[in-house]
């Protein structure tokens, strides 16, 4: 196995947002520049590049993301005689929620893939496994979470090599408002949920901001200070624009996914790897963008099918079922430190340390816990954290 060896440019969030566990909706860079080409084409060149590094591992969950990432770089590497990409697999055993097997398999054999790296863990993605307690020493909480855990896979997969992953691609390829509204109008019979998405897309922004406001969608640990400032967070995050390119341009160009694609790809870049991740890839938003327009292609499905047609059977385009993952996460120790924690490194203005235990105990977890997990024994162990204000 190999050790993390390399430094990696890890994008630290600051005191307000740690505590959020949300990064601010403040732009980044602009997604402005749009190649006057296909986005196909645009995919297949990232990925021609990635193919000249071998080997080529594609992370490859069986989801409709990864998979059609593998099928485009298995057509390109057929086309230009190159060595096939390496798809790698990860399996919990134990968590049979998470056990996406069939459509692994449906797909590996419509491409007919000579070989695959299939790692079987049972804990080694845990929140406070070996894995995710190196990494908070070496560099400490790194938002979100889920990247402290990847080196479990990392660490098995040949140094310089090249790493094709799908992530991304459910902020990117998103049907957005337009999507909700194209379903209402061009179903010949549109079910009720696609009139009600369509009516809820066209709402004023102001409704939008007023319905986050009144929500409670904000977590049950955040004092009402923090809570604001969590639902202002929502408010800008729920209210993009109506047209689907200048939608798709204002998320991709928000620190959230920024920051997210950069500590992503910091994770692999910490075990010698060379992270590429189309989805991310600003290029192919400029693409799409600019190829579909004010209208978009439709949802998610009818994007892929756009795409990806030619390479996978339609049954896994259209798949909307997903994997669950929090029982890969949470075990033992996570309840045990959960239980004796003091309430401590987290400031009490802002986070009700009991609700906040509440929630790390509970069986349905908010995503936001994880990295609070995180960030708690973090400090209960010294580390720096290293953010600011």
């Amino acid at each position: 196995m190999t050790a993390p060896t390399a430094r990696a440019a890890f994008v630290p969030l600051s005191a307000q947002e740690t505590l959020l566990a949300l990064p601010r909706s403040r732009s980044t860079v602009p997604v402005t520049s749009a190649p006057r080409l296909p986005t196909r084409q645009v995919l297949e060149e990232i990925l021609l590049t990635a193919l000249s590094t071998t080997p080529c591992y594609v992370l490859f969950s069986g989801g409709r993301d990864s998979s059609a990432l593998l099928a485009l770089a298995v057509h390109v590497a057929r086309r230009e005689g190159l060595p096939a990409p390496v798809p790698v697999t990860v399996r919990h055993p134990a968590a049979p929620e998470s056990d996406e097997t069939r459509w692994q398999e449906l797909v590996l054999a419509h491409l007919r893939l000579p070989g695959q790296v299939v790692l079987e863990f049972d804990g080694e993605q845990r929140l406070l496994g070996e894995v995710a307690r190196a990494a908070l020493r070496r560099h400490g909480p790194v938002w979100p979470e889920a990247v402290q855990l990847h080196g479990a896979a990392y660490r098995h997969l040949e140094p310089g090599a090249t790493v094709v992953s799908g992530e991304g691609g459910d902020i990117l390829l998103d049907g957005h408002r337009m999507g909700n509204l194209r379903d209402a109008l061009t179903l010949r019979r549109p079910r009720r949920a696609s009139l009600r998405g369509g009516l809820r897309a066209v709402r004023p922004r102001a409704l939008v901001r007023r319905e986050v406001r009144r929500s409670g969608a904000a977590p049950p640990w955040l004092r009402p200070a923090a809570a604001t400032e969590y639902l202002r967070e929502l408010e800008h995050l729920v209210s993009e624009p109506l047209r689907w390119d200048a939608a798709t341009r204002t998320i991709m160009a928000s620190r959230a996914p920024a920051v997210f694609a950069a500590n992503f790809d910091a994770a692999i870049t910490e075990y010698g790897l060379l992270p590429v991740t189309p989805f991310n890839d600003p290029r192919v938003a400029g693409a799409i963008a600019r190829q579909a327009g004010p209208l978009g292609w439709g949802d998610r499905t009818a994007i892929f099918r756009r795409l990806f047609h030619d390479l996978l059977p339609d049954e896994v385009l259209r798949r909307r079922s997903k994997a669950a993952f929090n029982s890969t996460r949470w075990g033992p120790e996570e309840r045990a430190f959960a239980r004796g924690w003091d309430g401590s490194g987290l400031d009490p203005a802002w986070v009700d340390a009991e609700e906040l235990r509440a929630a790390w105990l509970s069986d349905r977890h908010h995503p936001s816990a994880d990295f609070l997990l995180h960030v708690a024994w973090a400090r209960a162990e010294g580390i720096d954290l290293g953010d600011s204000p």
